[in-house]
């Protein structure tokens, strides 16, 4: 393993366009996510967007049963409840992601251009430890724009 802290994940562009635009602050998953507090998350939107196109911080994991996670997540999560009954169709509990952060990254480096300079890039189907060659790209020559709900100013910062 990696002790590169940084995660890619992969998302409908719907949901990352939701994650930067303040609407969505946590994400579900069937499957835990071995990540810490304070992890960056690089958000990749699927095909047919096919572009890593924000970050977000991990600031709260849990894991739960999907009546109590649906009480909990329901106005934050970006689903309706028959929507959240189907992802989870099948499983008795979930996990949920609360995400602080959340930042666009431009320019979004597309998967073309990821796999020229990474040779064998996959996107991944749940995430990914990034190792510390990949967060080289995706940082060099990337800027951040904050995302702040209480100021529509827009601040652009260079990418820790």
């Amino acid at each position: 393993m990696s002790d590169c802290p940084d995660i890619l994940i992969s998302l409908a562009p719907a949901f990352t366009k939701a994650i930067l635009d303040g609407t969505k602050t946590v994400e579900l998953r069937r499957r835990k996510v071995h990540a810490k507090v304070g992890t960056r998350i690089w958000l990749y939107s699927k095909v047919p967007t096919a572009r890593v196109e924000g970050t977000a911080r991990i600031e709260r994991l849990q894991e739960g049963d999907l009546k109590g996670l649906w009480a909990e997540f329901s106005n934050e999560v970006g689903i309706s409840k028959t929507e959240f009954e189907a992802y989870f169709r099948g499983c008795n509990k979930g996990y949920a992601i609360v995400l602080t952060g959340a930042c666009a990254v431009t320019p979004a480096p597309d998967l073309k251009a990821m796999r020229q300079k990474l040779g064998g890039f996959h996107p991944p189907q749940f995430f990914k430890r990034l190792e510390p060659e990949e967060v080289k790209l995706l940082v060099r020559g990337c800027k951040m724009r904050s995302i702040d709900l209480q100021h529509s100013d827009d601040r652009q910062e260079k990418l820790p």
